[in-house]
């Protein structure tokens, strides 16, 4: 009996260091989810470029520039989502959530790891208003739910690389 015990103390001990050491790997195969979509908007993400009012407000140009970002989009009826990371700092993030029909917005400026830095809501063509944090709480916890919901329907983020070209000359016969 005693022989038993000790037999599956080393299976019990043997099982644990193996699911340790693989615990690192999976923890890092667990992308958050703005890490994930920021590197897409990167490798794959439409060249844009923010609202000057938003820009502004939100401390990423200066005037009326505007900020040229990577810009990842989705649109379902009158709504339209995306999620734009500034080419100069990829830091800052921003997701936008635009009424197309009432013409208002609502974005919020991101940390990399999805907290929140600043947001603000306004009409077309209006100035922007900066949103308490309690005020852009519920917004945004939707915003994380439904970009969080893409990156776990995405099998994976990284596009497919072309096919090499064909050398040029043949094939020497």
């Amino acid at each position: 009996m005693r022989k038993h015990a000790r037999l599956a103390g080393l299976m019990t001990l043997i099982a644990g260091l193996a699911l340790s050491e693989s615990a690192p790997a999976a923890t890092q195969a667990a992308t958050p989810w703005v890490q994930a979509l920021t590197q897409e908007a990167l490798d794959s993400g439409f060249l844009s470029r923010l609202p000057p009012n938003v820009s502004v407000v939100f401390g990423l140009a200066k005037g009326q520039e505007g900020t040229d970002v990577r810009q990842l989009l989705d649109k379902q009826g009158h709504q339209v989502r995306t999620f734009n990371v500034s080419v100069a700092n990829h830091a800052d993030v921003v997701i936008f959530n635009v009424n197309t029909q009432s013409g208002t917005t609502v974005a919020y400026l991101l940390t990399p790891e999805g907290k929140l830095r600043k947001a603000v809501s306004y009409a077309t063509g209006g100035q922007a208003r900066e949103l308490s944090a309690a005020e852009a709480k519920p917004g945004l916890a939707h915003e994380k739910q439904f970009w969080s919901a893409r990156v776990k329907k995405t099998p994976s983020s990284t596009p497919v690389a072309p096919a090499a070209p064909a050398p040029k000359g043949g094939s020497g016969s």
